[in-house]
Formats: structure tokens, C-alpha cells, sequence
């Protein structure tokens, strides 16, 4: 009987939970949006360095943050779900909702922000996503970059639409175009920076 219950509890319990989670995260990473933030993003970031923000925390996204600083940045995370704060940057993390980052970072003026996957995932109306963008415009140095990531199967084009006007503008980065969209995926990365006003 002991053995049995170990047995459940390897293939249905906690183990089993972790390797889907595990094997979830290499797929993930294993994607043609995942290879390119790792190949030519973070490295452009960690080439300039400064104080990033990460929005958004998962297990698939928590080495990032040591490439990021092993040029010098100085990585903050934050993401809605208390939860996630396991795959934060430590007591450089805080929880709370992007459409709030003015309030929540307050205290700091970033050289950079990543938000991947939060559009559309959390954020997804037209007025959250107008109200993320102006918040991460309110926290975000001008000259400052930003990258947004978000699906096409999930919202809108928030460029196309003007939402991110008129606090900021495309602008190639990392030796990619200001938009790169993908054949396999539905995903899309616009590299934009903070304008002055």
C-alpha cells in the first residue's frame, strides 16, 4: 500500500505536477518568439543596461533576468498574481497590476520594460491595455524602451490602434525591425521607445 500511494503520488501528484510544469516551460522556450527574445532581445538589453522591468513572471521566464543583469542591469519584476512572486527577482519584485505600475513603481524611473504576453492575457480590453501603456509610460525614462509582446489571436493590433500614441513610438532594436511578427505563432514583439511628451 505504500508503495502504491508513493506511486500515485509520483504520476498524479506533486512530481507529476512539476514535470508538466517543467515540460511546459521547455516548450515554451523552445518557440520561435521565446528563441529571438533570447537571442537578440535580451542580450540588446543587457548591452545597455540600466533598470529593467520585467512584467509578467513565470518559471519560463526567471533565468532571463540573470542575462539581463550579467551586463549590468539592475532587474525588477512584477506581476498581478501573489503567487508568482517565486519566479520574481527576490526583494526586487512586487505584486501588483500593470495598469497600476504609475502607483506601484512610483519610486522609480526605468531605462527599460519588458511586457510579453500581458496584453491580452490579463490586460485585455482596449481600455486596460490603453491604461498598461500609459502607466508603463508614466514609469518608463523618455528615450526609454519598451517591448511589447501580445498575441493576434488574443487582441487587437494596440499599434495599429493607436493606443500606445502618444507616449510612444517604434523604433528598431537589437538589430531587428521596430515589429517582428512570426509564421508559426501568433505572437508579435513591438519594440518601442518613450517619446518626450
Amino acid at each position: 500500500m505504500g508503495g502504491r500511494t508513493f506511486f500515485t503520488r509520483l504520476f498524479f501528484g506533486e512530481a507529476a505536477a512539476a514535470r508538466r510544469k517543467t515540460a511546459r516551460a521547455r516548450r515554451i522556450l523552445s518557440l520561435p518568439d521565446r528563441k529571438l527574445l533570447a537571442e537578440a532581445y535580451l542580450p540588446g538589453f543587457a548591452v545597455e543596461g540600466g533598470t529593467i522591468l520585467w512584467v509578467g513572471c513565470r518559471a519560463y521566464t526567471a533565468d532571463d533576468y540573470a542575462v539581463l543583469e550579467e551586463g549590468g542591469a539592475r532587474v525588477w519584476t512584477t506581476d498581478i498574481d501573489p503567487d508568482a512572486a517565486r519566479w520574481g527577482q527576490g526583494a526586487r519584485h512586487r505584486t501588483g497590476d500593470i495598469c497600476q505600475a504609475d502607483s506601484l513603481f512610483q519610486d522609480i524611473a526605468f531605462d527599460a520594460i519588458v511586457c510579453n504576453g500581458v496584453l491580452g492575457y490579463g490586460a485585455d480590453s482596449v481600455e486596460q491595455q490603453t491604461q498598461a501603456l500609459s502607466a508603463m509610460a508614466a514609469i518608463l525614462r523618455p528615450g526609454g524602451r519598451l517591448l511589447l509582446g501580445w498575441n493576434t489571436d488574443k487582441i487587437e493590433d494596440p499599434i495599429a490602434a493607436g493606443l500606445a500614441q502618444p507616449w510612444f513610438e517604434p523604433a528598431p532594436f537589437a538589430g531587428q525591425p521596430a515589429r517582428v511578427s512570426f509564421d508559426e505563432v501568433t505572437h508579435v514583439y513591438d519594440s518601442l521607445v518613450r517619446t518626450q511628451a
